[in-house]
């Protein structure tokens, strides 16, 4: 049987996750990363991303709009922009969102009021959440 660790996940908005992991596996801005029990401490930035964890057979599956990983011999903790499970994911709503930024980002091709980056990493989320619902 493997080991459990401590896990938490926490957002600015108060949406806050506490269980046990046999395994994290995220991705960091310098590449993908898999803890386990006893897993040396580290911080690290992740990514906009999907991360998941396994417990007792089964994977939970997130879409995350990058955050801080801070692994201590205590426990897992995130620290996300947002995260969402892929049950929690509304597609409309993503789709829309994702419809919104590429709007911006056509934009500001012409004008130079509009915030490119701010549209990207808008879009990025978007598709982001939309590809962990059609996995």
């Amino acid at each position: 049987m493997s080991r459990k660790f401590p896990l938490e996940i926490k957002s600015p908005d108060g949406k806050n996750l506490i269980d046990q992991a046999e395994i994290l596996n995220v991705r960091l801005t310098d590449g993908e990363v898999g803890i386990l029990y006893g897993h040396l401490p580290m911080i690290g930035v992740i990514d906009i991303s999907h991360f998941d964890y396994l417990k007792d057979g089964k994977t939970y599956e997130f879409a995350i709009s990058g955050g801080i990983l801070n692994v201590t011999k205590d426990k897992v903790m995130v620290l996300a922009d947002s995260f969402e499970s892929r049950e929690e994911i509304d597609i409309s709503r993503a789709k829309e969102a994702e419809k919104r930024a590429q709007e911006l980002i056509d934009k500001a091709k012409d004008n130079q009021q509009i915030d490119i980056k701010r549209a990207e990493l808008a879009l990025r989320r978007a598709l982001n959440r939309l590809s962990l619902t059609n996995k």
